[in-house]
């Protein structure tokens, strides 16, 4: 069912009882907590990886990217694809190019003359002026590796010093995949995202540290739902079964319409089961509760226990 809806929430009891792995900390992205407040502008004193060298081997491109892309975090700058020559018998890649973000030369917007200026003022666009800088690192395939042909780390422009700033970069943008990897669990228990930045906070050991933004990680999640979309019903049914195998009293039903969709899902486990043996006096069933985006009221089952206090007994999505 859908993430954000009351199903999710009504699982997620269950899923946060799983045992979580924390990410290690990867000296690809891993930022010291060390900081030179002494130093001017407050600029964050961090260890910068070993610098790309001529001589250099790497398994993949990826593995090339990945490396020189968290040496240009630690000196201050994005990088870029300049250019990927493929071998046309295989289609493979055999040379490939990377620069820094301001290389090349900036172009120059053409003024239309037969086109009238607004009244109301463009909106500024947040563009990256090229600089020509000659920074770059060439790559070629030799015996089965990417090796290091040319390195240059020459800048005419001035570097971002503080570490917390080069996460704003295109480059930089990206994800780890052990941060993936972890935000995907957080994501499995709808855990907020705002909270998943304070976690990652911790382990960063400060919200400057950590890689990316808020909105980068809001924009993950927003894929993983997206993946999920159309694969919700048997997701939620897969983990009832997995429940049910677990849980012998476990029970769930539901209905479908003639074109195959959900009319109305129930659900109830064993403790709630033996809850409403001891506390059946009084049920309340309300099915106005909220709406998800398939337009489909939660109706919780409600008793009161002993101690004058609500406890749920069941719950369901009703179309009707």
């Amino acid at each position: 069912m859908d993430n954000e809806g009351s199903t999710s929430r009504a699982m997620s009891a269950d899923r946060a009882c799983t045992e979580i792995t924390l990410p290690q900390a990867s000296s690809a992205h891993t930022p010291p907590a060390a900081r030179n407040d002494g130093i001017e502008g407050n600029a964050e004193v961090v260890s910068t990886p070993q610098p790309p060298r001529a001589d250099m081997r790497f398994d993949t491109l990826e593995e090339a990217q990945r490396h020189y892309l968290a040496f240009a975090r630690r000196r201050g700058f994005g990088i870029r694809y300049n250019y990927r020559k493929k071998f046309e018998v295989t289609g493979e890649y055999i040379r490939a190019a990377m620069v820094c973000h301001k290389a090349g030369h900036q172009a120059k917007e053409k003024e239309d003359t037969q086109k009238p200026k607004p009244v109301v003022p463009e909106r500024m666009k947040c563009t990256n002026i090229r600089t020509d800088c000659p920074a770059r690192m060439a790559l070629k395939v030799r015996d089965g590796n990417w090796l290091v042909t040319e390195f240059c780390d020459d800048h005419n422009h001035p570097l971002l010093k503080k570490w917390s700033l080069t996460g704003f970069l295109r480059s930089q943008k990206d994800i780890p995949e052990e941060d993936q990897d972890f935000i995907k669990i957080l994501h499995s228990v709808n855990m907020e995202t705002s909270r998943m930045m304070q976690v990652m906070a911790t382990l960063y050991e400060s919200v400057e540290g950590v890689p990316y933004t808020p909105k980068g990680m809001a924009n993950f999640r927003s894929k993983l739902r997206a993946e999920n979309k159309y694969t919700d019903m048997q997701d939620t049914m897969a983990y009832f079964e997995d429940l049910k195998s677990r849980d012998k009293d476990f029970y769930y039903r539901y209905k479908l319409d003639d074109e195959d969709r959900v009319q109305y899902l129930f659900w109830v486990d064993s403790a709630a089961r033996k809850a409403y043996k001891n506390y059946n006096d009084c049920i309340s069933f309300d099915a106005t509760y909220m709406t998800n985006k398939y337009k489909m009221p939660f109706a919780p089952f409600i008793g009161i226990n002993n101690h004058g206090q609500s406890i749920q007994l069941g719950c369901g999505f009703l179309k009707n």
